[in-house]
């Protein structure tokens, strides 16, 4: 595949205020570490809600096109797309600000999250990065 396994980080700051953009960033981010990448999701601002629990669960970005499962099932919600991701060995950290901002516990929490971490951690790992895509 890749020559060099690259490394992707990717800065999801869309949430349930912008659902029609919450899947893509999982489906493309699942499509890269299935071709070899190393990827990194980090949720901050509106992102963050993403990774309550309950919430990506209830959040189907459209109603036509890939947002139904391959079997024509039910539609599938960001929370499916964001479990594809980590099927495929995608990474997710949050910032620790926006956590600590919005009064949330790691008991908040979805339990596919790696970790929380502290803005200066996400600069240094952006600027270590091959590609850094922001959603």
């Amino acid at each position: 595949m890749l020559e060099k396994e690259l490394k992707i980080v990717i800065l999801m700051t869309s949430g349930p205020k912008t659902p029609w953009r919450c899947a893509t960033p999982f489906y493309i981010a699942t499509l890269m570490a299935a071709n070899e990448a190393d990827v990194e999701i980090f949720f901050n601002m509106d992102g963050t809600n993403l990774i309550r629990k309950g919430v990506a669960e209830k959040i189907c970005p459209a109603l036509e096109g890939n947002c139904f499962s391959a079997n024509g099932g039910k539609p599938k919600t960001v929370y499916d797309f964001m479990k594809d991701a980590k099927l495929a060995g995608v990474k997710f950290y949050s910032c620790k600000q926006a956590i600590d901002s919005m009064g949330l516990t790691e008991e908040d929490l979805i339990p596919e999250l790696d970790g929380i971490v502290p803005a200066s951690e996400f600069v240094l790992r952006a600027m270590m990065a091959d590609k850094l895509i922001t959603f």
